[in-house]
């Protein structure tokens, strides 16, 4: 090796080709030695990544095996889920508090997993009995909507905050309701929920 290398360079070239090889293998001994210790401190300290991105499903596509990797939910609440998806479809993540099992606690824990589907609208009789302060099951006295504030528009079956703000601003625009029927103007009403509710109302006298 010596001999071939002395026929093709002279002796300069051959101590710089020499100190070339001695560098580069002591950088790869150092960068070895790097990686050791890299991989020392991983092993004896603890290091946590802090998820930064939440998947978020659909709730009109998310699948059976999506759904059970949720907390709060097996098998059987998925298929509720997926069979309420193929009969209604979801309009809002409230309406999951229609499916049997799953309340406001267990709702609470899941909304942040689905994108929102529109405006979250969270009708009365959804709210749990001890959070219930101005609402009952059944109204005594029937409810002015010409006169109603939004408090007590939240009191009737099927409107939750965000219709009830939407039943004023109609109102307003109006001056006042002629007719309940009126109503059906409002989004998010339509004859069923109005049907809910229109025994308890009353258009009276908006003076």
């Amino acid at each position: 090796m010596k001999k071939i290398l002395s026929n093709l360079l002279t002796q300069n070239e051959q101590r710089i080709l020499f100190f070339l090889i001695f560098f580069a293998f002591l950088g790869i001994l150092v960068k070895y030695a790097g990686l050791i210790a890299d991989e020392e401190i991983t092993g004896n300290d603890s290091i946590v990544f802090e998820k930064d991105y939440e998947i978020k499903y659909d709730l009109n596509l998310v699948t059976k095996e999506e759904l059970i990797t949720l907390p709060g939910i097996g098998e059987k609440r998925a298929a509720d889920i997926l069979a309420y998806q193929s009969e209604f479809g979801f309009t809002n993540k409230a309406e999951l508090m229609k499916i049997k099992g799953i309340g406001t606690k267990t709702f609470a824990k899941l909304e942040k997993y689905f994108t929102d589907l529109g405006e979250v609208d969270i009708p009365a009789e959804y709210y749990p009995a001890d959070i219930k302060e101005t609402r009952t099951s059944k109204i005594d006295t029937k409810i002015n909507i010409n006169i109603a504030s939004s408090e007590e528009l939240v009191q009737l079956n099927g409107i939750g905050p965000a219709k009830a703000d939407r039943i004023i601003e109609l109102r307003n625009q109006l001056g006042a309701y002629k007719e309940i029927t009126e109503l059906l103007n409002v989004k998010g009403i339509g004859p069923k929920t109005l049907d809910k509710f229109k025994d308890q109302i009353t258009i009276g006298d908006s003076k």
